[in-house]
């Protein structure tokens, strides 16, 4: 698990520097407690999205229960030329997307300069060097149970956090997955025996194009037969995070914190 430091804090924008720079929103719980260790949902937000997407969304879910970090992916996208939203990389999109006509990529000119300077990195080693940097920026800002870090991701940021939490079960309490997959290109289950003490929960549009259903159950199924302790829903909606869904991510993470008191 992490490391903790803590100091009291207000909401904020701020931004840290890592490897490359990373841009961050933070959410803090009405009449925050500096002596009361608070579980922290890293937020990983959709393709188009960025770093305030998912805070947006917290006080949906709750005012007081939690820090809330959320995380700006590192890629622009680009519409008519100019910039509309951020982007995981190519890994994490799903695996029947195909690139549509008003979408543009990263200009290939504009990369040139990047790649002289830091090289042609892995696109996961970055993400994760820059989340778990963050993470410890938020616990030296903030009063956090180390063992209370849960990842919170939706569509494409979902897809980052089902990597994450099965890449490192040990540093997490828990994954939830919004209208989300599990990216191909790794192993999910190489670390079966850890990832058996992974919560996770996978919630779900009926009617979600970009991500069909029986896409998610596939996955879901494949978690299960594994032996891991997920729990899913469904809901009568498309892509969108309805009030029902982040009323339910609530309930269930109020339901792993104690269970992990006990």
């Amino acid at each position: 698990m992490f490391q903790e430091r803590r100091t009291p804090g207000s909401m904020e924008r701020s931004s840290g520097i890592g490897a490359e720079t990373s841009v961050e929103a933070t959410f803090i719980p009405h009449r925050y407690e500096p002596n009361y260790a608070y579980p922290l949902l890293v937020l990983l937000h959709g393709r188009g999205g960025d770093e305030q997407q998912l805070v947006d969304a917290m006080p949906t879910m709750s005012w007081r229960n939690y820090v809330g970090l959320g995380l700006r992916a590192p890629e622009p996208v680009l519409r008519a030329g100019k910039v509309a939203g951020y982007d995981w990389g190519a890994s994490f999109r799903h695996p029947r997307r195909k690139p549509g006509p008003h979408w543009e990529e990263i200009d290939a000119e504009a990369m040139l300069p990047r790649f002289m300077t830091h090289g042609m990195a892995d696109s996961f080693d970055t993400i994760e060097d820059t989340l778990f940097s963050a993470v410890c920026r938020t616990m030296r800002a903030f009063h956090v149970h180390s063992e209370r870090i849960f990842l919170v991701g939706s569509g494409e940021g979902a897809a980052v956090a089902f990597r994450l939490g099965l890449t490192h079960p040990e540093r997490f309490a828990g994954v939830v997955a919004l209208n989300g997959w599990i990216p191909r290109g790794f192993r999910p289950l190489a670390r079966l025996k850890d990832c058996r003490s992974l919560p996770i929960l996978s919630l779900h549009g009926l009617w979600n194009a970009r991500s069909p259903l029986q896409d998610a159950i596939r996955d879901d199924q494949l978690l299960r037969n594994a032996g891991l302790p997920l729990t899913s829903r469904v809901y009568n909606a498309a892509r969108t995070m309805t009030p029902a869904m982040l009323s339910d991510v609530d309930s269930w993470l109020i339901e792993q914190c104690t269970a992990r008191a006990h």
